[in-house]
């Protein structure tokens, strides 16, 4: 087995929740277990950090994949084995008019469905269809501090909105499904990092899954350098996180980097991303494209030599974030 063996005790979000047993037999049989799709590039934050702000603002793109394209791509993955949609968004998600047709068409072909989202789109109303239509929610939450969240994103007020949505969902009860099926998005920074205990720790007391880890050196984040927390930085929030699930909350694991908490990220070994112009990659932080559906079929592509490699490619901490430490030049996930 090409990829590492994941600690099944820690617990993780509805979407994820991919046993050891399973990874193996995919890939041995060659099979997609997750694909990352974007939505439109439409955005109401602006955030700092922004790793998809490649597209040069978050305004409508002229060749965003249509309707029958997505679908048509979501088609072609679960034909390949897949089983989880991860929405990731150019912008956000919930800000897209065909949200909720992928979301159904998804439903339709027997696949889980994730989703990142700000929130801002969420009131009672919103948080209960998301509930209905089963899409497991991680919210972006860099801090419980309203003061740093709100510089973070670019917009005052954000986070009082944020933890409304949180509260509609706990409401709309996607923390009380096993696995959750709700999660919280942090990016850890100098700016929010004191806070990043207590908040992994009210995910744990609240069964939300935790998705910290430090940005990825691309995008807006290439640019905020005095951000920026160092590999050592990493490593000591990460070891004092492990000490407080293992004294508090029972959780014994080996810590791996880039997510805290015991998180994994196999990414590379059984999914493929799709950008919202229909352009295939291994991983959301990778450069390198392997092809383009509007050219060639996602089977072609993931069964084209390149991400026949990938896969076969051993490795346990995110290659990218590994070879910018490290100072490499041109540095990758791949």
């Amino acid at each position: 087995m090409t990829a590492v063996p994941v600690n099944e005790k820690i617990p993780v979000i509805r979407g994820l929740d991919i046993g050891n047993a399973r990874m193996n037999q995919a890939m041995k049989r060659n099979e997609m277990l997750l694909i990352d799709v974007e939505t439109s590039n439409v955005c109401n934050l602006n955030c700092l950090y922004c790793f998809r702000d490649v597209y040069g603002g978050h305004v409508r793109l002229t060749e965003e994949l249509d309707l029958k394209e997505r679908l048509g791509l979501l088609k072609q993955a679960k034909a390949l084995g897949c089983e989880t949609v991860k929405i990731t968004g150019a912008g956000e998600p919930l800000m897209d008019e065909r949200f909720f047709d992928m979301v159904e068409y998804a439903n339709g072909l027997g696949m889980k469905v994730m989703s990142f989202t700000n929130g801002l789109s969420i009131d009672r109303e919103m948080a209960e269809r998301l509930a209905r239509a089963n899409v497991s929610l991680i919210v972006k939450c860099n801090s419980m501090n309203p003061e740093i969240e709100d510089r973070m994103v670019g917009r005052d007020g954000y986070a009082e909105k944020r933890n409304q949505a949180i509260r509609f969902l706990m409401e709309a009860g996607l923390n009380k499904k096993k696995p959750t099926m709700l999660g919280m998005d942090a990016v850890i920074t100098k700016l929010n990092l004191e806070g990043v205990l207590d908040q992994l720790a009210f995910c744990r007391e609240n069964n939300i899954f935790p998705l910290f880890r430090p940005f990825m050196p691309i995008g807006g984040a290439s640019k905020l350098k005095d951000w920026e927390i160092s590999r050592e930085e990493t490593v000591e929030i990460f070891k004092k996180a492990r000490e407080m699930d293992r004294a508090r909350f029972g959780l014994e694991y080996r810590m791996i980097l880039p997510y805290i908490g015991g998180v994994w990220c196999r990414q590379l070994h059984y999914a493929l991303y799709v950008n919202i112009l229909g352009e295939a990659y291994a991983c959301t932080g990778s450069r390198k494209k392997l092809g383009n559906i509007r050219e060639q079929s996602l089977e072609k592509i993931w069964n084209g030599e390149p991400a026949k490699e990938i896969r076969a490619t051993p490795y346990e901490s995110c290659p990218l974030r590994e070879a910018y430490w490290r100072g490499d030049k041109n540095f990758d996930c791949v």
